[in-house]
């Protein structure tokens, strides 16, 4: 806690709001927008606790922040984009390639966050019929065409009409195959895209058929918004090359959000 006679930064005052015993306002703060709570102590002085807080108002590709989850992600301007600066559900930004603490969560293609992306979440064979499961289970199947969901449904992550099916914070989106054609362009192997100011770790992936995590260390993959056919698209890097490829939908991926349009 700051004793109120302490805060010689504040500069701007606005939307006082009185409740009770107390007082809050929105500060300017070194030019950031903060949140200032005073609340009396037992002995009836005032104290003041900082709580910062990023608007979209203001919002700054590059110096903004989003609270997601329980994770403060930075952005991150490339190629003309706004992204967020590591994959959804990372702990950090990773810190070399096989960085485990920066991978992040395992998608199945289209699926919400609803517990399956996470890599302990356990496997399960029941298919199912509608977009939002509503159950944690990593969903295997060996039947082609080796997708989660029964019928197979092309638009569950397309930016049509299905916000509602988005795993990113609101106002953001999973990237799309031309997203991430751009990012691969002129770069050929996983140490190309780490170099890169998105940090693309060595995720490898989580197999649709066993739930078992492979490659991981060996090869950068993310899945876009894109269905293609049966299959979705999926970057992929190892050593040698980075492209974007075909992938059954049961399987396993990070994803990477970027800000909508």
């Amino acid at each position: 806690m700051i004793r109120i006679s302490t805060l010689v930064l504040i500069t701007i005052f606005i939307n006082i709001i009185k409740t009770g015993f107390t007082q809050d306002f929105t500060a300017s703060i070194s030019g950031k927008q903060n949140t200032i709570v005073l609340t009396p102590d037992d002995a009836g002085k005032s104290f003041a606790r900082n709580d910062s807080v990023n608007t979209n108002s203001g919002f700054k590709c590059g110096e903004s922040y989003v609270d997601f989850n329980g994770i403060k992600y930075k952005t991150v301007k490339f190629d003309g984009r706004c992204w967020l600066d590591r994959n959804l559900g990372a702990k950090r930004v990773a810190q070399y390639p096989g960085d485990k603490k920066g991978f992040g969560d395992y998608y199945q293609w289209g699926r919400l966050a609803d517990g399956h992306e996470n890599k302990a979440s356990f496997p399960t064979i029941l298919l199912s019929e509608v977009d939002n499961p509503g159950f944690a289970g990593f969903i295997t199947t060996n039947t082609p065409p080796y997708d989660w969901h029964n019928p197979q449904n092309n638009n569950l992550w397309e930016k049509a009409d299905n916000e509602n099916l988005n795993p990113c914070p609101d106002g953001w989106e999973v990237a799309s195959k031309s997203d991430f054609d751009d990012l691969i362009s002129g770069n050929n192997s996983i140490l190309d895209l780490f170099k890169l100011p998105l940090r693309i770790p060595a995720t490898g992936y989580r197999d649709g058929t066993s739930g078992k995590i492979k490659e991981a260390g060996n090869k950068a993959m993310i899945w876009t918004s894109d269905s293609s056919g049966k299959k979705a698209v999926a970057l992929e890097a190892d050593n040698t090359q980075a492209k974007q490829k075909r992938f059954a939908r049961a399987n396993g991926m990070p994803v990477r959000c970027v800000k909508s349009e």
